[in-house]
């Protein structure tokens, strides 16, 4: 669990929950305050990305490094952000929309940590904040050849 809001406080802490034990565990704090960040695992660190740290949206980005217990500066982003969409593909880091003080984004970035370089990929067709987002490696079921023949089948 890292950083966050409590309805009065915005925080820096991380923790981790110890299942075997049921337990909790402090973490080293980020070095930024944020609420309504994105956070992924890729490459066995955490990236924290972007958020609110109650005065503005933020383009910065650190890592928790797991061995040296130490969260560390990566490049930040081409727009600043809270509320965004992130997920991990193909050892890459997207961002997808968001809010800031220019209101609803569209635009998605995408991280490189081998270059630590964000590159803007697309605009989603509405700006959006607040949403879910995932990669399925399975097609849509509509787009299925069987699925096609079995509609075609059951129109006749």
């Amino acid at each position: 669990v890292v950083g966050g809001y409590d309805g009065q406080t915005r925080w820096n802490t991380a923790e981790k929950y110890q299942h075997d034990t049921n337990t909790w565990h402090q973490l080293a704090p980020m070095n930024t305050i944020r609420s309504g960040l994105g956070l992924v695992s890729l490459h066995s660190y955490l990236y924290a990305i972007g958020g609110y740290d109650g005065r503005s949206q933020l383009c910065t980005v650190e890592r928790y490094n797991t061995v040296k217990n130490i969260w560390e500066p990566r490049a930040s982003m081409q727009h600043c952000r809270s509320a965004h969409g992130v997920t991990v593909h193909t050892g890459r880091i997207f961002v997808f929309g968001g809010y800031n003080q220019h209101g609803f984004l569209s635009s998605v970035e995408c991280y490189c940590p081998e270059r630590n370089e964000w590159t803007h990929i697309t605009d989603m067709p509405v700006g959006l904040s607040g949403m879910g987002v995932t990669v399925t490696m399975e097609p849509c079921p509509s787009c299925l050849p069987e699925q096609e023949e079995e509609d075609e089948d059951m129109s006749k």
